[in-house]
């Protein structure tokens, strides 16, 4: 009985060294757990800019023209402004659009663009710009011209 008693006496549990080092480890751990977490959520919660192209027209009647485009904002960002440029046989015309907020569309159209030239049948050069508060996104596609 006696030497039981010593030898649960002579029984010492873990350093405080050990101790300690195992606390800082644990609580390091939970940290990156809670940083991971925190920053998947912000990044799910970030802005994106993007648009979708809902139509891009142009339409050429006997000597009429009429260009026409209207663009989608898909993003989670007010757009301030976006601009459609279209390239024809000769000249340019440039839809501006605006101002669109999230999950809203907008539109222009023009007549007889001046300086523009188009031939039915033919494809032709689009580019698109939009812009936000801090960030901007150029596309690039190509339409044909159709009518009669």
């Amino acid at each position: 009985m006696v030497r039981l008693m010593r030898i649960q006496r002579d029984r010492k549990g873990i350093s405080p060294l050990i101790a300690t080092i195992i606390l800082i480890s644990i609580t390091i751990a939970i940290g990156l757990t809670v940083y991971a977490l925190v920053s998947g959520m912000v990044g799910t919660m970030s802005s994106t800019l993007d648009i979708q192209i809902q139509s891009i027209d142009v339409v050429k009647a006997g000597s009429n023209i009429l260009v026409s485009a209207t663009i989608k904002n898909s993003g989670n960002i007010q757009i301030t402004t976006c601009a459609v440029t279209i390239t024809g046989d000769s000249g340019t015309t440039t839809l501006i659009l605006g101002s669109i907020s999230p999950g809203k569309a907008a539109s222009a159209s023009l007549s007889n663009p001046t300086g523009l030239s188009v031939t039915v049948g033919n494809t032709y050069p689009v580019s698109i710009l939009v812009t936000a508060t801090g960030s901007s996104l150029t596309k690039a596609l190509t339409t044909t011209c159709i009518g009669s």
